[in-house]
């Protein structure tokens, strides 16, 4: 049987029959402005088919998600009074509308199907997996862009910050080739106000610094998340004496460097400048909570809990960890954080700060929660009451 996106197809070919001035060969591809137009219609339809006969669940996940981030969009500009939020095109692209954003990536594949570069079934074959792919990425960190805005909006910020750190994009100077990793010792360039946000992600950067940096109406004092934890390429002058400072090549040899991090690092304080840096190359601050983001089914049976607890033992939050899950996890998961201690780490651990031990004081014995959050924000109430536990009593 002749699926939807093969007659799309058939009648693209019968376009470019037709039309002997769109020339389109295995060397060449020369479109004229007059049949352009026509062209690029019956092209994406054969795109946008294709993923309606092959992803319709997908893209029913896909749309969900656009809605859902279109809600906490608009929610956390108007709790915070921004002026916008951004995020990297192609997952904007994907998140405004999900087959807009993945019949991007059939534009290749296709042109090389119309030049007989591929077969039909080769066609198939390769972009199933590649949208698959696509897909997941796309849907887990639009997931966790989602995550991150429902908390901004719980915690109702009345100022908005910005703490700066280079990356590729913003200083030519940064680059593998011309620095050496750890050699350089720089200050953290001053905090400041902002009226937008913007989510990049890069490989590399001089400081790890958060992207979300508020005074919170909701906590009385300031808060920070953290996303997308990458390598730090310089040493800071300035670490704030009030936060706790694991050193980061003590961590990856005890727990290895294969997923080290967890996907989110919150933290709050009286002080703005304690919380604008979360890592340089040598130390990363200790969080008040972490977070676990997992949008999709199965996390569970893939050791989704082993790995939380990891997470917990190496970086030790003081109020625990956050399992936030768009479904509802099996049973077992609720019944093993009840019977099995989340971490076996004492008020005794040590963590190196400088040239002497500290000693970590732990204010709650760190444990793991897990949220049903569905695309229901206020569902994520409850880490914000949690970063409320560090608050003076009176």
């Amino acid at each position: 049987m002749v699926s939807t996106w093969q007659n799309s197809f058939a009648q693209l070919q019968g376009f470019i029959k037709d039309n002997p001035s769109a020339e389109i060969t295995e060397n060449c591809i020369s479109i004229p402005s007059d049949v352009r137009p026509e062209f690029y219609r019956l092209f994406d339809a054969v795109r946008t088919d294709f993923l309606k006969d092959n992803f319709p669940s997908s893209l029913e996940k896909g749309y969900e998600l656009s809605r859902g981030f279109a809600k906490v969009y608009q929610e956390a500009i108007a709790a915070s009074g921004l002026e916008s939020i951004g995020v990297r095109a192609s997952l904007n692209w994907f998140l405004q509308d999900p087959v807009n954003g993945l019949m991007r990536s059939l534009f290749d594949p296709l042109f090389n199907l119309i030049r007989g570069k591929l077969s039909e079934q080769a066609f198939t074959d390769s972009t199933i997996k590649l949208i698959d792919d696509t897909f997941s990425a796309y849907f887990r960190e639009g997931y966790e862009r989602w995550v991150v805005l429902g908390l901004m909006s719980r915690l109702q910020p009345d100022k908005n910050y910005m703490a700066f750190s280079r990356d590729f994009h913003t200083d030519s100077e940064i680059s593998e080739s011309s620095n050496t990793p750890g050699l350089r010792e720089e200050v953290l360039d001053a905090i400041k106000e902002t009226n937008k946000i913007e989510f990049s992600v890069t490989s590399i950067s001089t400081f790890i610094v958060p992207r979300v940096l508020v005074h919170s109406q909701s906590l009385g004092r300031y808060a920070s998340i953290l996303t997308d934890f990458t390598e730090a390429y310089w040493r800071a002058r300035n670490k704030s004496e009030n936060m706790e400072w694991f050193n980061i090549k003590s961590l990856a040899e005890e727990f290895g460097r294969s997923r080290l991090w967890p996907d989110m690092l919150l933290y709050a304080s009286d002080t703005l400048e304690d919380i604008g840096l979360i890592a340089d190359y040598v130390w990363v601050a200790r969080p008040d909570i972490i977070v676990e983001i997992e949008e999709s089914d199965g996390w569970y049976e893939r050791g989704g809990l082993e790995l939380a607890r990891r997470h917990i033992a190496a970086l030790k939050p003081r109020y625990g960890c956050y399992i936030l899950c768009r479904n509802a996890p099996p049973d077992a998961a609720y019944a093993e954080i009840m019977t099995k201690p989340a971490s076996d780490q004492g008020s005794d651990g040590q963590v190196l700060d400088g040239s002497e031990a500290v000693v970590v004081q732990d204010t709650l014995e760190p444990d793991i929660h897990i949220i049903t959050t569905g695309y229901d924000f206020t569902a994520l109430d409850a880490v914000v009451e949690a970063l409320k536990k560090g608050i003076p009593a009176g």
